[in-house]
């Protein structure tokens, strides 16, 4: 709507606006300008309510009472009109997730990398600890005494980051991101399942190295080096 707009105002019934701020705002695709509401009033001479809100149910003929609405408002002022909500809630839903589809990408790729940087690291720790492991395979250890090993640190490292992921997240969601956010219990338990599900994602995509390295006979880890 604004090229340029600290340097641009805007024109309402003869009075001149200066822009003050511009955001991105998901109502009608973000063509939206805001007018404080005393002034608005004071300018349109409307002090009283102007808008009234119908549902029609969907038994209802909708054509049919659109038009008796459309012919009631014409005969009590010309200058209103009907809009149908359904036409802009469509708008407004579609242009959301467009937004939202394009914020989930951030989290997947973060998912993306943070599996390759434990898959990694995962694959340093066994090569550092390949000894150790091809005592415990030498001595008659399972190949799934090893994988149950690997994945107790694993789930170690994953939790503390779930744990101190998700405080950080929802204060800095709370003190900078989200002014007076509306939270509650539900919604906390429901960013932590997310959450979790994604580290169980990581859990079991970081054994791939562990589930590797046990196939190897026990005198191939021992004679490694």
């Amino acid at each position: 709507m604004f090229s340029q707009p600290l340097s641009q105002s805007l024109m309402l019934s003869g009075r001149t606006f200066q822009i003050a701020g511009v955001c991105l705002d998901p109502v009608n695709n973000g063509n939206v300008t805001y007018v404080p509401l005393e002034t608005l009033q004071g300018i349109t001479a409307i002090s009283r309510p102007n808008i009234i809100m119908v549902e029609i149910t969907d038994q209802a003929n909708r054509m049919k009472i659109l038009d008796q609405l459309n012919r009631t408002v014409n005969a009590i002022d010309p200058e209103f009109e009907v809009s149908q909500l359904n036409v802009v809630l469509d708008k407004q839903s579609s242009f959301l997730n467009y937004l939202w589809s394009e914020v989930m990408l951030l989290p997947l790729l973060s998912l993306v990398a943070a599996t390759l940087c434990m898959v990694g690291y995962v694959t340093l720790v066994i090569d550092e600890q390949r000894d150790e492991y091809g005592i415990l395979r030498a001595v008659g250890a399972r190949p799934g005494t090893v994988v149950k090993i690997v994945m107790a640190q694993n789930s170690l490292i994953l939790l503390s980051s779930w744990a101190v992921g998700l405080a950080l997240g929802i204060i800095t969601t709370v003190l900078i991101l989200i002014p007076e956010p509306y939270i509650t219990g539900t919604t906390i338990l429901e960013i932590s399942a997310w959450l979790f599900a994604a580290l169980a994602v990581l859990l079991f995509s970081s054994l791939y190295p562990a589930l590797r390295f046990v196939r190897k006979p026990a005198i191939n880890i021992m004679l490694h080096h």
